[in-house]
């Protein structure tokens, strides 16, 4: 998920419980709860990113290291800059418990890892151990709908807090309450992405869709979240001679569900320049990466240009932006390999 998710996840998680108990509680979810991000620093640019963004540092194995040193910094900070205690009480706050800090961290680092497993980009849960990708397809990277949602009920308090002010009333903290129902909200619009999604699968099993797959049975289905709606997907169907790229619309009432196709993509002969391509150092991360992986050969002047993608990233009826080329002599000696965000045609 994007930044701005995972930081107010962590201001909701701070107000249900840390808040009121531990010094800098906000501020120490907001950076463990973007702390496995880091990884963006040495998996940039090019295939680099697939390489190591999403691995390690997000890994199950981390989470716990993550914890300890979010507890020690912690610490390290309330001791370093003691926080004065609310009006009305002597002394600063209390520097956490390592039982309490670690807590913390496992709820900030844990929040991230949820939320990005729920991506169709994937995470690698075991790393380094395991690189398999493990992706539940449910959420976009972007969601400007949990954003608003979010937002909206993290920032009643301070509306709340403007209105008691401006008429004299006083009552209770209403942060808390706000928190709990963040969390909520977080939850439920979860539940709704998970049903919306069960019901974009079921349509790709319908018996009046099967007319698209022209008589072949589907080797494997995924439909992919996007922005503009939750009951908006784009499915990729693989059928044993070719890719189809469809739009499922899966709205509350079942029976107003459709699957409409957007482009097929014809799975081409094998040709040694692709088994060649295959076995570079760019192809093989790629490779371990895709799962619905698609090879095109071009020829020129007697080269090959080898253009390995991801149907899971195809655009409507665009090529996926996501790509690797490898470039071939008439020898089929490697010339050139790299790996782009460029969008084809």
């Amino acid at each position: 998920m994007d930044t701005l998710t995972h930081t107010l996840t962590a201001v909701a998680i701070s107000r249900c419980y840390f808040k009121k108990r531990v010094a800098y509680a906000t501020s120490a979810l907001i950076i463990a709860a973007n702390l496995p991000d880091l990884d963006m620093i040495y998996s940039w640019p090019g295939i680099r990113t697939i390489e190591y963004h999403r691995g390690v540092l997000h890994s199950l194995w981390m989470l716990p290291v993550w914890a300890v040193l979010v507890a020690w910094g912690l610490r390290w900070s309330v001791h370093r800059w003691p926080v004065k205690r609310q009006a009305g009480t002597a002394g600063p706050l209390p520097v956490p418990g390592w039982g309490i800090g670690i807590a913390l961290g496992l709820a900030g680092v844990g929040s991230h890892i949820v939320l990005d497993w729920t991506n169709a980009y994937g995470i690698r849960l075991f790393a380094p151990f395991s690189q398999h990708w493990f992706a539940l397809d449910l959420m976009p990277i972007w969601d400007p709908y949990l954003w608003v949602l979010l937002a909206a009920v993290l920032g009643f308090p301070m509306l709340l807090s403007l209105i008691t002010n401006e008429v004299g009333a006083i009552g209770k903290n209403p942060h808390r309450v706000s928190g709990v129902l963040a969390l909520l909200v977080l939850a439920g619009w979860l539940g709704v992405r998970q049903r919306a999604h069960n019901q974009a699968l079921d349509l790709l099993n319908a018996p009046n869709v099967s007319g698209l797959y022209e008589g072949e049975l589907p080797l494997n289905w995924a439909a992919f979240p996007q922005s503009a709606s939750p009951y908006d997907w784009q499915a990729v169907v693989d059928l044993p001679s070719q890719y189809l790229i469809t739009d499922v619309r899966s709205p509350w009432d079942e029976n107003q569900g459709h699957v409409r196709l957007l482009r097929s993509y014809i799975k081409p002969p094998q040709p040694p320049a692709i088994a060649a391509a295959e076995g570079t150092a760019t192809a093989k991360v790629f490779l371990g990466f895709a799962r619905f992986p698609l090879a095109l050969v071009e020829t020129d002047s007697g080269q090959s240009l080898v253009i390995l993608t991801d149907m899971r990233f195809a655009h409507g009826i665009e090529r996926p932006a996501m790509h690797v080329d490898v470039r071939l002599s008439e020898s089929q000696q490697i010339i050139g390999q790299g790996f782009s965000w460029r969008r084809g045609n």
